[in-house]
C-alpha cells in the first residue's frame, strides 16, 4: 500500500508505495481510509517532540470503511463506515472497566512505541523491517485499528465531514466534560486551533456564559467569534492575563488550555479566578516543565486538571449525535484538503499557522 513515511525528524515525509500491511489480528480491523485530519500532535512526531522512532506513519483523525475484521470482532463487519478515535482502549485494564477508557493503561504503554495493543506493528517493508504507526497511522491508504476505537457513522453523514471528530472533537468533549462547566460560568480558552474551536462549540452546548478566546492569529480569532466566543484577546498585541482579568472582573471561573506551550500553561495559572479551575489539554514536548508558585495555588484553591480526551465508546456516539443535530460543526475546522502526495505542503501550512485542520485524502 501507499503511505507517508517519516524517516528522520525535521525532514519531509516520503511517499512510499511498497508498504506491506498484515491481516488484522484478534480484536482488530483493517480500514480503507477515506480521510485523515492533520493535527499539531502529528507535527510533534515529525519534529521529534513526541519521540516515536522512525520509520513511522502518523495520522490519528481517521475516517473510512472497514475492509476486513479479525477474530472476536462481532460489533463491526466489512462495509461499515467508521470513525476512529485517537485513543485505542483495551477494554480490560482497570481504567477501562471503571469508565476511564481514555486513560487505558495498555494503550499508554504502547502509544509512544508506535505499536498496537499487543506491542507489535502490522506494517513493514518487503524485507521485513517494521514500520511504526502512531495512533493509527492514518496517512496511508489503509490502517489496522482495534475495534474498541471505532464508532459507526450513519449513512447520511459524509465521512470526510466527521474525520476530525477522532481527535479535535473527542478531545474538546473530554475537556469540557472534565471542567464540569456550570451554566453561566466564564471560561477562557487558550488556543484557537482545531481543539480550541471545538471547545468553544462544546462550551456553548454546556451553557457557559462569557467565553474568551485567546490566540495569536486574527483570522482564527474571528473564527472563534463566529463559533460562539464572546470576546477575543490577541496575545501578540496585549498583556493577556491583565486583559482577561479585566474582561471577567478578576479572572475566569475556568481556563481551558489547548495551545500546549509552557508559556500558555503559565498564563492559564496566572489568569484564573481564586477558587477556579485550570484544565490542561494541549501537549507540549514530553520533557516540558514549568515552575509553579505553589503558595498561590494552595491559597487560591486552584484546581489543576489534566485531561486526555473523551471516551471513544461512550462519547464518540454522542459527538456524532451533536453533529446530526447541528450543534457541533466539524467542517468549520477544515481549511483545506490535500492528496497524500501533497502532505508536506499541508504540514508547512499548519506549522506557519495558516491552517486549522487539513484533510489528507489517500485515494
Amino acid at each position: 500500500m501507499k503511505g507517508a513515511l517519516l524517516y528522520k525528524y525535521n525532514e519531509p515525509l516520503i511517499i512510499e508505495d511498497n508498504i506491506q500491511i498484515d491481516e488484522p489480528k484478534a480484536g482488530e480491523t483493517k480500514i480503507k481510509i477515506e480521510a485523515t485530519g492533520l493535527c499539531h500532535s502529528d507535527v510533534n512526531v515529525f519534529e521529534g517532540k513526541t519521540p516515536v522512532s522512525p520509520p513511522v506513519i502518523a495520522g490519528h483523525e481517521i475516517a473510512g470503511v472497514i475492509e476486513e475484521v479479525g477474530n472476536n470482532v462481532t460489533d463491526f463487519k466489512p462495509g461499515d463506515r467508521v470513525i476512529s478515535a485517537f485513543i485505542h482502549p483495551c477494554g480490560k485494564c482497570k481504567n477501562c472497566i471503571t469508565g476511564k477508557e481514555n486513560l487505558c493503561e495498555v494503550f499508554a504503554k504502547n502509544r509512544l512505541n508506535g505499536t498496537l495493543l499487543d506491542g507489535t506493528t502490522r506494517l513493514h517493508f518487503k524485507d521485513g523491517t517494521p514500520i511504526r504507526a502512531f495512533l493509527g497511522g492514518g496517512f496511508a491508504e489503509y490502517a489496522i485499528i482495534p475495534y474498541t476505537a471505532l464508532t459507526k457513522v450513519p449513512e447520511d453523514l459524509d465521512l470526510r465531514k466527521v474525520a476530525v471528530l477522532g481527535c479535535a472533537g473527542l478531545t474538546a468533549y473530554g475537556a469540557v466534560n472534565s471542567a464540569k462547566i456550570e451554566p453561566g460560568e466564564t471560561v477562557a480558552v487558550i488556543g484557537v486551533g482545531g481543539v480550541g474551536l471545538s471547545v468553544i462549540q462544546m462550551l456553548k452546548i454546556a451553557g457557559a456564559g462569557r467565553i474568551i478566546a485567546v490566540g495569536t492569529r486574527k483570522w482564527k480569532l474571528e473564527k472563534a467569534l463566529e463559533l460562539g466566543a464572546s470576546d477575543v484577546v490577541n496575545s501578540k498585541e496585549t498583556d493577556v492575563v491583565r486583559a482577561v482579568k479585566n474582561i471577567t472582573g478578576g479572572g475566569p471561573d475556568v481556563v481551558i488550555e489547548v495551545a500546549g506551550t509552557t508559556e500558555t500553561v503559565k498564563m492559564s495559572l496566572d489568569m484564573v479566578r481564586i477558587g477556579g479551575k485550570v484544565v490542561l489539554v494541549g501537549l507540549p514536548p514530553t520533557t516540558a516543565e514549568i515552575p509553579i508558585r505553589i503558595a498561590s495555588i494552595v491559597r487560591g484553591g486552584i484546581k489543576i486538571i489534566g485531561d486526555y480526551g473523551g471516551r471513544p465508546r461512550v462519547d464518540m456516539p454522542r459527538l456524532i449525535e451533536l453533529v446530526k443535530l447541528g450543534k457541533y460543526d466539524p467542517t468549520a475546522l477544515v481549511t483545506g484538503k490535500f492528496r497524500l502526495e501533497e502532505i508536506n505542503e499541508a504540514v508547512k501550512l499548519l506549522e506557519q499557522g495558516e491552517a486549522i485542520r487539513s484533510l489528507i485524502i489517500p485515494n
